[in-house]
């Protein structure tokens, strides 16, 4: 079965936005955000136990970056992120653009992207 659910982070030209799509267990989330939603990267995360300990949870992951767009680690990030957390596979496809950012302007995005993550997490967590 598949479950569709949004979630909204809003400051103004900061604002970020997700789509997230339930697979079964698994879950495909979009998040756009800032003055130019596109696509910059996607990334996927598998979740694994740790080789050194076989106890602390982490996840396998990939990302592809669509050329020019600096998205890659952020995707990376956030997938990575959710599938520890939530124990499941998942993937993540970012774009945020907002023309000549400041350091400080990005950490409003990064602030309303950890909102999200958040937002699902505790989203996900009450529909099992």
């Amino acid at each position: 079965m598949m479950e569709s659910f949004k979630k909204v982070a809003r400051s103004g030209k900061y604002t970020v936005e997700a789509v997230a799509v339930r697979c079964g267990n698994d879950l495909n989330v979009t998040i756009g955000g800032g003055e130019k939603y596109h696509i910059g990267a996607a990334a996927v995360a598998v979740p694994r136990l740790e080789h050194k300990d076989g106890k602390k949870r982490s996840a396998s992951t990939s990302v592809i970056c669509i050329q020019g767009h600096r998205e890659d680690e952020l995707s990376y990030n956030c997938a990575k992120y959710l599938a520890t957390k939530l124990d499941c596979t998942v993937v993540v496809a970012i774009g945020i653009h907002v023309d000549d950012i400041r350091a400080d302007e990005f950490g409003i995005l990064l602030e309303n992207v950890n909102i999200l993550l958040k937002n699902i997490i505790d989203y996900y967590n009450k529909q099992e």
